[in-house]
Parts: structure tokens; sequence; C-alpha cells
């Protein structure tokens, strides 16, 4: 009788391995998608500052991004001041410069300053009296793309902090002297533990309650 309850109880109570771990036709059910909202976030996180010294965090305001721009050596620009986009000027007196000047005739034997088109002019100065270095430097410095990031100015001016000169305490004249006479009164302690000293003193409540 107890054989037989151990043996139904490893056939029907999932104490085989053959009816627990293997399991290769079983079919569960696939986890659903749960959708989570994320947490939009208004300000993008700043690292941590420390104090160089003692490494500990920084408590007081954050220093700000230009605390340790300072001019160039030779130059002595102002950092804050960002340069501006430089623009070619037109020259107004180049044509009438061009009219006037005497003629220069150049192969194909013609006379690039009596040209009134000037497109065709700039064409024969680009094509055919340019040299290769220079069509190749101006290849290399031609941007990719036709985008610009703007040069943004500076939000707001400096506003440089100045800390005054550390001065010891003022004492009035007519106090100087009695402080010197009150100083000179005071007692300076004696700390040299001798054999007076110790003979001065009473003796410890600990070291009476252990006589």
């Amino acid at each position: 009788m107890q054989e037989t309850q151990r043996i139904e109880s490893m056939l029907y109570d999932y104490e085989t391995t053959y009816r627990t771990d293997y399991r290769f036709g079983e079919i569960r059910e696939y986890p659903k998608t749960i959708y989570k909202e994320k947490l939009s976030r208004y300000k993008r996180g700043e690292p941590e500052y420390k104090n160089i010294h003692t490494l500990a965090k920084w408590q007081g305001k954050m220093p700000p991004f230009s605390l340790l721009h300072k001019p160039k050596d030779i130059l002595r620009t102002n950092p804050n001041n960002v340069q501006p986009y430089y623009e070619k000027p037109v020259d107004v007196d180049h044509e009438q410069a061009q009219k006037t000047r005497p003629r220069l005739v150049m192969t194909p034997a013609v006379s690039m300053d009596d040209i009134e088109d000037e497109r065709a002019r700039n064409i024969l100065c680009t094509d055919m009296y340019t040299s290769v270095m220079t069509r190749a430097m101006r290849e290399a410095i031609t941007p990719c793309n036709s985008l610009k990031a703007p040069l943004p100015g500076t939000p707001a001016p400096a506003n440089p902090i100045t800390l005054p000169k550390l001065k010891p305490a003022y004492v009035s004249p007519e106090w100087r002297m009695d402080s010197v006479m009150w100083d000179r009164k005071q007692l300076r302690g004696y700390c040299d533990p001798t054999k007076e000293f110790w003979l001065s003193r009473e003796p410890p409540k600990y070291y009476l309650q252990l006589i």
C-alpha cells in the first residue's frame, strides 16, 4: 500500500523530472506590450560641480561658462566680443579704373578691359588665367553644404566682481593705548606640569572615590 502511494505521488503530484522539466509542447501566452509614458524633461541634467581643492559638492551659484576666458596673449582681444562675419566690400571705382587704364592684350588676343559682358570676363579670368594650384585651393575651401551657422552675440556684457582688499579691524586712536594696557594686565597661563603644578591642584573626583 505504501509503495502504491509513493508511485502515485511521483506520477500525479509532479514529483518526476519528466513531468516538470521537459515541457516542449507547452504553449505559453506571449507577454503583452504595455505602453509606458516617458517622463518629459524640461531642463537638461547638469553635471555635478565640485570644488577642485576639497572635492566637496558646490553649494553656491554655478560658476559661469566664461569664468576663465581671457584675452589672447598677443592680440589682446576681448573673448566676449564675437568676431562678426566678414563681407567683402563692393569696389565702386573698379569699373571706372578698368575702362580708363592702359590696354593689355593677352592670349587669345582679346582686350580684357574692353569686354562689355562682366560674366564673360570672369569666365576668362577664372578658367584661363588661373593656375592649377589656385584652382585646387578654391575647390578645397569650398563648403560641402550651403548651411551656415549664425554667429551668436553675447547675451549680456560681463559684470566683473572686484573684492576689496583685506584690512585688519580698525581701532580708533583714543582706544589704542587703553587696549594695549588692558592686554598687558591680562594673566598668561603657565602650563608646564611640574611638581609644584601638581601639588597645587586638588586630586580628581574619581581618584577620591577609589580611595
